[in-house]
Formats: structure tokens, C-alpha cells, sequence
């Protein structure tokens, strides 16, 4: 094999490699997180499709609502970011489970990490 064969088969290599393998997540920082979020909605699948969608409206001023598609309640509450770049929610009227979660950009949008670890694509933020 020639030496500019061998250079097309190493850069065919890595072209068709870097399609196969996406890039992974890359988790946001305080500042990133804050402004991502603030002031918009985020609308994912917590559980696999069984209970319908759930969105979350970050307020700019630190108050947040969420609701479940396949739920008549909505819940409120606050929400912060903490130092580590995760948003914190905090429930104070209705049901949903206090907590925080990192967020991730990824090659086809936005996700989030679960405290176990899971991540969950971001369906639709606006």
C-alpha cells in the first residue's frame, strides 16, 4: 500500500469512527446552567412514557411550576442553582420530590443526570 493509500484509510478511519461515536455529555456550569434556564420551560420524560410528560417553568426570579401531563395538579415551588451547576427545585405546594440534577448539553440538544445517574433528553426548552 502506498504511503497516501495508507493516509486515506487512516483519515476514512477516523471520519467513519467520529460518526459512529457521539460526543458525550458535557455538564454545564453554574453560570451556564442559570442561563439556560432562567426564565424558560423544559419539558422531558421522567418515567419511561407511563405518566406522560413533565415540564418545569424556571421564573427569572427564582420561582419555579411543574406539571406532569397525565396529571390534573401542578406544583410550585423555588428553584436555585448550586455551585456544582446543578438546578435545585424546591416543592412547596402539590406533589413532586425536592431535588437537584445536573444539565448536560449533547449533540442533539439538552439532557439531564438523575441523582442515579440516569440521563433523560431534554424534549423541548423554551
Amino acid at each position: 500500500m502506498s504511503f497516501a493509500s495508507a493516509r486515506l484509510v487512516a483519515a476514512s478511519t477516523i471520519v467513519v469512527t467520529s460518526l459512529v461515536h457521539a460526543a458525550d455529555p458535557v455538564r454545564l456550569n453554574k453560570e451556564e446552567t442559570q442561563q439556560a434556564i432562567s426564565g424558560k420551560s423544559i419539558t422531558y420524560d421522567s418515567r419511561g412514557g407511563t405518566s406522560g410528560a413533565t415540564t418545569i417553568f424556571f421564573a427569572a426570579e427564582g420561582r419555579m411550576t411543574m406539571k406532569v401531563t397525565n396529571s390534573p395538579r401542578t406544583s410550585s415551588g423555588t428553584w436555585s442553582v448550586d455551585d456544582e451547576g446543578r438546578y435545585c427545585i424546591k416543592v412547596i405546594s402539590g406533589t413532586g420530590a425536592d431535588g437537584c440534577r445536573h444539565l448536560l448539553k449533547t449533540d442533539t440538544g439538552y439532557a439531564i443526570r438523575t441523582g442515579r445517574g440516569d440521563i433523560i433528553p431534554i424534549d423541548k426548552m423554551e
